[in-house]
């Protein structure tokens, strides 16, 4: 673990981190969403905006699962069928 420094809507933050890089991507994403709904609702908190931000990266995730699990089970049924197919012509 690796410690990091990021600061993300004015607020710094000190992270252990297993790959820096990665975290500063990620920091970097929720700092342009932040300011992406700060731009579009002012008049909300810095809470709201992370809360915002979470939401939204949450979602990402849960539609690249989907998306992950919809690949894997189309390998898997394309390799049963290579199996099967070549079973048939030995």
């Amino acid at each position: 673990m690796e410690s990091l420094r990021v600061k993300i809507f004015g607020e710094e933050y000190a992270l252990l981190v297993d790959n820096k890089a990665l975290t500063q991507s990620a920091a970097k994403r929720v700092q342009e969403l932040m300011r992406s709904f700060k731009n579009e609702a002012p008049e909300l908190s810095s809470h709201k905006y992370s809360v915002l931000a979470a939401i939204h990266l949450a979602e990402q995730n849960v539609e690249l699962e989907n998306r992950l699990a919809s690949l894997l089970s189309e390998i898997e049924r394309l390799s049963n069928l290579i199996e099967s197919t070549t079973e048939i012509h030995n």
